[in-house]
């Protein structure tokens, strides 16, 4: 559960990283709320949706960097929260879920675009593909689907039962240049 979480803010932090894009040359920033999801299955319909408004935005001369602190994850029950925090995601250790895009490698102003970066999770770095959406008003929308053992993590299980290791995160947000 907490490996799904933690793809499900890549994927938001890679959808942010696009928007950023596509508002010109401007220095990027974060305005309004922001959400990330992530959905993690089960077996018979088992579905766990975690969320968080916790994504910041930065950027370098050549890449943007979305950034999803993960100790605000939340499924809505507060073991499984700790499970995930603490057993899965190690966030003491690894406190965030790291998206970074090349600027060259998003589209200007796409309504819906795919980009690839690299997503930095539980440690590891490995190359990434999401889709996203941006409009001209900065609202930026993005998905990435993640495996957990991609990145060390542990599928999750409670009493039995486990979560698959495929975990689909979506993220939504606001930006504006400077």
């Amino acid at each position: 559960m907490i490996a799904k979480n933690a793809r499900f803010l890549f994927a938001l932090a890679a959808g942010a990283t696009l928007t950023v894009a596509a508002v010109a040359h401007a220095k990027l920033s974060r305005v309004g709320p922001a959400e990330v999801q992530f959905t993690a299955s089960g077996p018979a319909g088992m579905s766990i949706v975690g969320t968080s408004n916790d994504l910041q935005i930065t950027e370098t001369d050549k890449e943007i960097i979305v950034t999803v602190p993960l100790a605000k994850l939340d499924t809505k029950i507060e073991l499984r929260n700790k499970h995930m925090r603490e057993k899965y995601l190690e966030v003491a250790k690894y406190p965030n879920a790291e998206l970074r895009v090349s600027k060259d490698g998003v589209q200007k102003n796409a309504t819906s675009s795919k980009a690839n970066g690299t997503l930095t999770l539980h440690g590891t770095t490995k190359p990434t593909s999401f889709t996203y959406t941006s409009k001209p008003d900065g609202s930026v929308s993005g998905a990435v689907h993640v495996n957990m053992k991609d990145f060390g993590i542990a599928q999750p299980g409670y009493a039995g039962v486990s979560v698959k290791p495929d975990v689909d995160v979506t993220v939504a947000f606001r930006v504006a240049g400077e």
